[in-house]
């Protein structure tokens, strides 16, 4: 599915682009199109004058009578800053943008919907951004999880998503997993200590190669 953001000009979208685009996301005005379902991948047209770019998206709110509000990758948001400062001259010129979008839309939608191997695939995927999508396909094993936990190659978001959600980070094994894994931000890992068993609590406390604040927690949850 396409959805249409239309501005009269430049100046229009860089309103928006500074108070919506820096969050994340962007609204499309205008009524709901029929069929569009919350957390669905689509393409998102973005028009200014006679320019535009095109770029994947995904639905994050529906607003009855206002519009969608889509979220959108670092990439895509790049693509439409550049749009807003002109960078990009005629509508023309977005054309070989489109089947970047349309790769982009095609991995996530594997991602969601995709099976084992696709996921595999999407998380061995270069571009990190699409990495998250995988933890909304309602195919997801929990060994996949774990084994997702120890990768230092898959988006800090994902794992970061992971250890925030119940059924994954109060898991023993899923928590001591990410604790070590380097890519998790110390923060997060250091709140995860509370979830490792106390065999794996006693390795982290000893283990040199612990980053040094959750080797403290360790130690201070071992003495508790």
């Amino acid at each position: 599915m396409r959805l249409v953001a239309s501005y009269p000009d430049r100046a229009a979208l860089e309103v928006d682009v500074t108070q919506q685009l820096a969050k994340g996301g962007l609204l499309v005005r205008g009524e709901v199109p029929a069929g569009v379902e919350l957390f669905a991948a689509v393409e998102l047209e973005v028009t200014a004058g006679d320019a535009a770019v095109t770029v994947a998206a995904q639905v994050l709110q529906k607003f009855p009578g206002i519009g969608v509000a889509v979220g959108v990758d670092a990439a895509a948001r790049a693509q439409i800053e550049a749009l807003a400062r002109g960078e990009i001259a005629a509508a023309a010129a977005a054309r070989p943008r489109a089947n970047h979008a349309a790769e982009m839309l095609d991995k996530i939608q594997r991602a969601l919907n995709g099976d084992r191997d696709a996921r595999q695939a999407v998380l061995r995927d270069p571009n990190r951004t699409i990495h998250v999508h995988v933890l909304r396909n309602p195919g997801l094993q929990l060994d996949e999880v774990a084994a997702i936990a120890r990768m230092t190659t898959v988006s800090t978001e994902l794992l970061t998503q992971i250890a925030g959600r119940r059924e994954y980070g109060h898991r023993p094994e899923i928590a001591i997993a990410l604790v070590r894994n380097p890519t998790l931000p110390v923060p997060v890992a250091v709140e995860l200590v509370a979830r490792v068993n106390e065999a794996d609590l006693k390795l982290l406390a000893k283990d040199n190669r612990t980053r040094e604040p959750i080797q403290r927690a360790a130690r201070k949850r071992l003495l508790r």
